[in-house]
């Protein structure tokens, strides 16, 4: 076998025992049972008086391809109504130790009647078996996609897909009549009936992007001197920038996600950053600023603080004073450009997409070979490292699944090491940094696609909600002679986040 080969096969087994599932069977033990050795009786969890039918429609039968051991699991009987969990797990009410092993089997009679109350949606059963199965074609779909897909209106419950996009211009995200994904301020908070926050987060959820017009841009810690005219008349004194951007952070995951940078909003501007604020004890509020977000130059697309075991799930950008046309200058001249630091999004999970079928060993690389991440603040005292591959994805016996999420920022990456295994080997650690560049070079040519690249040149009010483990994001160069460029925005947990999905009530695979 060719090394190169070899290496690809190793780490894809690399990875397959890292992340693939060994569940084991438990059987049902009854409602309780005295112990042997202790005599005591033992328990399934909290007992209640009731106990609500979760899931309703058709008898399970109807979808012979779920085990009937999960099935049985998940009957209405065995989970407490009020808090959910589980009745069905034995332990001691003293100690809590589980039972002893048993030596009795079940009788086939004991089995039987535990299929004897389930009644389940079909829509539930369809959303799990889409996750046992993990087929991509049942997760995602491409734009353009059909107006049945978009439309709330529909009372049959599906599972929501997501919906992988590319080829998009700023004109197409600024249509009302088109777009997907565009929203106003105004009308989101101003919905009693909360359908456009449902809206909301199903643009959210099948694109990882939406675009919020005419949101609140006033904040007092940007000094008079150095705000333009322009960000001054788009003012909004109902709202200040800092309350919109926490109204949203709420609406979609609860509360902004504490993070090393600071709680709240930040802001990549040091003139408004609240770094700079003394608060009402006169002790300075630090947060690091040891990021090239808060320059000048131009930044590569990329998705953020990849070097925390969980990356935030949305990062919300709120454009309070966009820059102006100026100078950019290199070592040899400096010339007038009309680069002015206009956002780029790409959809990570279409670039994935289009990976695996141009060349699926660079996939198969990329989704199998760890990478270490890593942020030093000196200042600010910290030093954090995580790892993960770029592409993560599902794994199948016969490949790859669904991607599930996109772990990539070059600026931050550390070298790479091969499997300790390959150690003693020099060829075979050759051919494993060549694989892995040629890989990421494969990555890299989608990424610099211009179809692939949605740039917008955010103006004052413009908020954009980026999911930060599927799309990725940059920016252009801008000049900072005359007016500063000022974002703020926060972060919001991917926990919160897929918490507030299910809660308004989408069918997630």
């Amino acid at each position: 076998m060719h090394t190169g080969e070899m290496t690809t096969k190793m780490m894809k087994n690399l990875r397959l025992r890292r992340m693939s599932p060994s569940p084991q069977t438990r059987t049902n033990l009854g409602s309780c049972t005295n112990s042997s050795s202790s005599g005591r009786l033992f328990y399934r969890g909290r007992k209640s008086t009731s106990c609500n039918n979760l899931h309703h429609a058709r008898f399970y039968n109807t979808c012979s391809s779920l085990p009937r051991q999960y099935l049985d699991a998940y009957d209405a009987q065995k989970f407490d109504s009020s808090t959910h969990q589980r009745k069905d797990v034995l332990f001691d009410p003293i100690d809590g130790k589980p039972p002893p092993p048993s030596n009795s089997s079940r009788t086939k009679q004991e089995e039987k009647q535990d299929k004897s109350s389930h009644d389940f949606e079909d829509s539930w059963l369809e959303s799990h078996l889409q996750r046992w199965r993990a087929d991509p074609s049942d997760f995602d779909s491409t734009w353009p996609v059909s107006s049945n897909e978009l439309d709330d209106s529909t009372k049959t419950k599906s599972t929501t897909k997501r919906i992988l996009w590319s080829n998009w211009t700023e004109e197409l995200v600024r249509d009302r009549d088109k777009s997907p994904i565009l929203f106003e301020y105004d009308n989101l908070i101003n919905d009693k009936s909360k359908n456009m926050e449902r809206r909301l987060m199903k643009a959210l959820y099948q694109f990882g992007l939406v675009l919020i017009t005419s949101t609140p841009s006033a904040t007092d810690s940007l000094p008079e001197e150095i705000t333009t005219e322009e960000t001054k008349n788009a003012i909004n004194a109902n709202e200040s920038a800092e309350d919109a951007i926490l109204h949203l952070a709420s609406m979609i995951g609860y509360h902004p996600l504490q993070t090393l940078y600071g709680s709240g909003v930040w802001s990549t501007s040091s003139y408004s950053s609240f770094y700079n604020k003394d608060n009402s004890d006169d002790q300075k509020i630090n947060a690091s600023t040891a990021d090239s977000a808060y320059g000048s130059t131009s930044l590569p697309l990329h998705t953020d603080m990849n070097y925390i075991s969980n990356p935030p799930g949305v990062q919300i950008f709120l454009m309070v004073q966009p820059a102006t046309a100026g100078k950019t200058s290199d070592q040899e001249s400096t010339t007038i450009t009309s680069h002015k630091g206009q956002s780029v999004y790409l959809d990570g999970f279409a670039a994935a997409e289009r990976l695996r079928i141009e060349n699926p060993d660079a996939f198969q690389l990329l989704a199998s070979t760890e990478r270490r991440y890593r942020c030093i603040d000196d200042e600010e005292g910290w030093h954090l490292e995580a790892c993960g591959p770029v592409i993560n994805a599902l794994p199948r016996e016969n490949g790859w699944g669904p991607v599930t999420s996109i772990r990539h920022n070059d600026l931050d990456r550390l070298p790479d090491l091969p499997p300790f295994s390959l150690s003693e080997d020099e060829s075979k650690c050759i051919a494993f940094y060549d694989e892995l560049r040629n890989a990421h070079e494969a990555w890299d040519n989608i990424l610099r696609r211009d179809e692939m690249r949605l740039v917008i040149d955010l103006k004052c009010g413009d908020c954009v909600l980026v999911s930060n483990q599927r799309c990725m994001h940059g920016r252009y160069a801008f000049d900072t002679s005359s007016f500063p460029r000022v974002v703020m925005g926060c972060y919001v947990g991917m926990d919160e986040l897929n918490s507030k999905w299910r809660q308004t009530g989408m069918l997630l695979s």
